[in-house]
C-alpha cells in the first residue's frame, strides 16, 4: 500500500500550523516560475530485485518480478541544480520464482544475466508537457559486465551496488538534510536507541489521532517536497486529505521488532527497517519498522510510517531533535 502522508515532514516546530491551515500556509510558499523542469528515471532490471537511492536517500524499490512501467520521479530528492549522484542495489530474487510460478528454486546469489539498465529523462516543463514525447534522455546506463565476457559483473555475489552521476538544473534550492550532522559518530546502541524512541512517540500520535500535534511535526518537509515538485493548493489539499483520513482512522499499532537501523546521505540520515534478505516475516521485506493494522470493508489491511530522520547541527542527541524527513 502506497503511503500517501509521508510527504509531510519537519525541520523545525511552528506552533502556528495546524490541521486548519497547513495547506494554505504550503501552497503560498510555492513559487511558480518560467519553466518547471522536472527529472525521472526509467529502470529496466532483470534476474533480481532492488532499490534506488538519489542523493543518498531512498526513492524506490522493488522487491518482485514486475518491471516500471510508468517514470519514476526525481524532483523530491534533488534538492538544487547542479552534480547528482544515483545508486542502485541489486539482490537475489530469493524464493520469488517459486511463489510466481511453482518451479525453480531459492536463489541467493546474483545469476550472470542479472543487469539493470537506466534512463534517467528529463522534461524541460512538467506543467505543459510530460508525455513520452516530452522526454529527453540525458543520461543511460547499463551495469557492468565482467571484462572479456557477457556476464554481469557482480555474479555470484549476494549484493551489489553502483553509482553514476548525472546533472540537473532547477529553479529551486532546498536545504533538506545537507544541513545534519554525520550520525555514524554516536555510539551505535545509543543511536538506535533515541530513533526507536522518536518512532514510538510518533507512533502514539497516530494511535491516539493527534492531528494537529502530527501537522506540527510533519509539515515542513512536505513543503520542500511541494517545493521541488511545483504542487498546487489543490494538489496539496488532496494529499492533505488522504492524510488526515490515515490520522483519524481506528489503527492498532504493531510491536517494533525484529529491524534494523540504517544510515544513508553520507550518515546523515537514518532509519529503522526490516532486512531485505533476511526479514522476521516475508511480508516485512525492506519495509518501515514502524506499522499498524487497521480494517475497512476488505478485512484488515496495513500502512507503514516510512519515517527517517536528521539531526541538525549543533543539537543534541535527543528524540525530539530527531527532524523527519
Amino acid at each position: 500500500m502506497i503511503v500517501l502522508w509521508s510527504v509531510f515532514s519537519c525541520a523545525q516546530q511552528n506552533k502556528d500550523i495546524n490541521a486548519t491551515n497547513v495547506v494554505d500556509y504550503m501552497a503560498a510558499q510555492v513559487k511558480t516560475y518560467d519553466k518547471h523542469p522536472m527529472y525521472a528515471i526509467r529502470p529496466l532490471q532483470n534476474n533480481c530485485i532492488f532499490t534506488i537511492l538519489v542523493n543518498g536517500e531512498l526513492l524506490y524499490k522493488e522487491f518482485t518480478l514486475e518491471k516500471a512501467g510508468t517514470p519514476i520521479m526525481l524532483n523530491s530528492l534533488i534538492l538544487k541544480t547542479g552534480e547528482q549522484t544515483l545508486t542502485y542495489r541489486l539482490y537475489p530474487i530469493g524464493d520469488l520464482m517459486v511463489q510466481e510460478y511453482g518451479k525453480g528454486e531459492t536463489v541467493t546469489t546474483l545469476k550472470k544475466n542479472t543487469s539493470m539498465s537506466l534512463k534517467i529523462i528529463r522534461y524541460d516543463d512538467f506543467k505543459t508537457g510530460r508525455g513520452l514525447s516530452d522526454e529527453i534522455i540525458i543520461a543511460e546506463h547499463t551495469s557492468p559486465l565482467k571484462k572479456g565476457t557477457r556476464e554481469f559483473i557482480g555474479a555470484g555475489l549476494p549484493y551489489y551496488e553502483h553509482t553514476i552521476t548525472f546533472n540537473a538544473e532547477v529553479p529551486y534550492e532546498n536545504a533538506g538534510w545537507t544541513n545534519g550532522q554525520d550520525l555514524s559518530k554516536f555510539d551505535e546502541e545509543e543511536l538506535e536507541a533515541v530513533v526507536k524512541k522518536r518512532n514510538l512517540q510518533i507512533g502514539n500520535l497516530y494511535q491516539n489521532k493527534e492531528l494537529d500535534s502530527l501537522v506540527r511535526i510533519e509539515h515542513v518537509n512536505g513543503l520542500m517536497y511541494g517545493i521541488a515538485n511545483y504542487r498546487t493548493k489543490e494538489k496539496f489539499q488532496g494529499i492533505f486529505d488522504r492524510y488526515k483520513e490515515d490520522v483519524l482512522k481506528d489503527k492498532e499499532m504493531q510491536p517494533m521488532e525484529g529491524y534494523q537501523m540504517e544510515l544513508y546521505g553520507e550518515n546523515r540520515i537514518v532509519t529503522l527497517r526490516y532486512s531485505i534478505t533476511n526479514p522476521p516475516d516475508p511480508r516485512l521485506q525492506g519495509m518501515p519498522a514502524l506499522y499498524y493494522l487497521y480494517k475497512d470493508e476488505y478485512g484488515t489491511l496495513v500502512d507503514f510510517l516510512s519515517l527517517t530522520f536528521y539531526l541538525p547541527n549543533g543539537k543534541a542527541l535527543t528524540p525530539e531533535n530527531l527532524q523527519i524527513l
